[in-house]
C-alpha cells in the first residue's frame, strides 16, 4: 500500500489526482491531453484542434505528470497490472485501468474526506468570531458544534477574530437571503433606500456580497434598474415574505461574476466605463503594501520605485471602471497616493481633496 495517501492535500497536482482517478475508473482509454482539458475546460480534443496550443507549454504540465505516475504507482501497488496503455509513445500515449475491483483506492478517498470534514467542522467552530453570528447559528442551529462554539466564546477561547464588527442591522436576515437563492423563493419586504421614501419591493435574490464591513444582496426587481438591483441589508424594513405565486428569475450563468469583474466593491457609476488607471506611490514602504495588497486584480507594478528624473516614486497601472469606491481606497492612503491617469478620475480626486480642504479651513477656529 501508498506510504502516503496521494488524495490528501490542496494544490493542483492532488486536482489532477482526482480527475485521473476517476477517468481510469471509466475504463476507457485517456491521455494526459484529455485530463489537461477537463482541468482547464478545454473540450476534448483541444490540442489537436489548436496547433497554436501545447499540452507541454501549459503551466501545470509538470504538476499533471507528476500525479500521473503517481497514480498508476498506487493503482498498480493495490493491483498488479491494472494498467494498461495502447503501446504508443510521447502525446499519442493513452492508459486505461483494466482491474478487477471497480474502486481499489476508495478508503483513500474516505480517509480523505473525512479527515477533511474533521478540519472544517473544526474550522467552523474558530470561525465563528468571523462569521455573523446570525448565519453561524442559523445553520448550525441545535447542534452540538454550536453549543460547543457557545462555550468557547463564554469561556473566552476563541483565536479567530475579524477587525469588522459583524453585529450589524439586519445581520439576521443573511441566512433567509441565502436559502432563498438556493431554494429559488421571490421574496416581498419594505426598502428604504437613502434619501428616499420606503416602498414595497418583490425581489427575486440571486447573489450576495460583502464589501467594507456591509452585505448586500442583489437580484431581479420589479422596480427599475430591474436586474442586478442592489438592496444593502440594513436598508430593509419589517419581516420579509416569501412570494409563492411569482416565479422566479435565476441569473445568468456568470452574471455576477462578470458583473463585478471590472469594479472595486458594488456600483456601477452612471456612464462610466473602463479606463486604465495609473497611481504614483511616493514612499516605498506604501509601493510595497500596494503591491501586497492589490486594489483590483488587474493591477500591476508599471513602474518600480525608485529614484527617476523628476523625483523618487513608483507606479501601479489598474484596468478598472472608476467608482466611488475605488476614490474612497485611493484617498484613504493620504498623501502617499497620486493618480496619473486618466485625466477625468484625477479631476475628481481634486475636487474631492479640494471640497474637503475648504471644510476644514472654514471650519478652523
Amino acid at each position: 500500500m501508498p506510504t502516503r495517501n496521494i488524495f490528501a492535500g490542496i494544490g493542483v497536482k492532488t486536482i489532477f489526482v482526482n480527475i485521473l482517478y476517476d477517468e481510469l475508473m471509466k475504463r476507457d482509454y485517456i491521455s494526459l491531453a484529455d485530463i489537461m482539458c477537463i482541468k482547464r475546460g478545454y473540450p476534448k480534443g483541444f490540442y489537436d484542434n489548436n496547433p497554436t496550443k501545447t499540452l507541454s507549454g501549459e503551466k501545470y504540465y509538470g504538476d499533471l505528470k507528476k500525479a500521473s505516475s503517481e497514480i498508476i504507482r498506487a493503482l498498480e501497488t493495490v493491483s498488479p497490472g491494472c494498467i494498461e496503455d495502447n503501446g504508443k509513445t510521447g502525446k499519442g500515449k493513452t492508459y486505461r485501468y483494466v482491474g478487477e475491483k471497480d474502486d481499489p483506492l476508495a478508503e483513500e478517498r474516505k480517509a480523505v474526506v473525512q479527515k477533511s470534514l474533521e478540519d472544517y467542522v473544526a474550522f467552523c467552530k474558530a470561525s465563528a468570531g468571523i462569521l455573523p453570528f446570525s448565519w453561524f447559528s442559523s445553520f448550525f442551529e441545535n447542534t452540538q458544534l454550536l453549543l460547543d462554539t457557545n462555550r468557547a466564546a463564554e469561556g473566552g477561547n476563541m483565536f479567530i477574530r475579524s477587525s469588522l464588527e459583524q453585529n450589524l442591522t439586519n445581520i439576521h436576515l443573511l441566512p433567509e437571503f441565502y436559502t432563498a437563492i438556493t431554494d429559488h423563493h421571490v421574496l416581498r419586504f419594505t426598502y428604504h433606500p437613502f434619501g428616499q421614501d420606503a416602498f414595497t419591493l418583490t425581489f427575486h435574490p440571486q447573489y450576495i456580497k460583502e464589501y467594507n464591513g456591509r452585505w448586500f444582496v442583489f437580484g431581479e426587481a420589479d422596480r427599475e434598474p430591474f436586474k442586478a438591483y442592489n438592496v444593502p441589508l440594513d436598508r430593509i424594513l419589517g419581516e420579509v415574505t416569501i412570494v409563492r405565486d411569482v416565479e422566479y428569475i435565476p441569473a445568468e450563468n456568470g452574471f455576477y461574476q462578470e458583473y463585478f469583474n471590472n469594479i472595486i466593491g458594488v456600483t456601477h457609476e452612471a456612464g462610466a466605463h473602463v479606463e486604465d488607471v495609473v497611481i504614483r506611490t511616493k514612499t516605498r514602504y506604501q509601493h510595497g503594501l500596494l503591491l501586497t495588497k492589490p486594489l483590483h486584480h488587474s493591477q500591476e507594478e508599471s513602474l518600480a520605485f525608485g529614484e527617476h528624473e523628476d523625483g523618487c516614486y513608483g507606479e501601479i497601472s489598474l484596468t478598472i471602471e472608476p467608482n466611488r469606491e475605488l476614490c474612497g481606497k485611493i484617498l484613504a492612503y493620504g498623501q502617499y497616493l497620486e493618480v496619473m491617469a486618466p485625466y477625468s478620475l484625477r479631476e475628481q480626486i481634486t475636487a474631492i481633496l479640494t471640497k474637503q480642504l475648504e471644510e476644514y479651513t472654514n471650519g478652523r477656529k
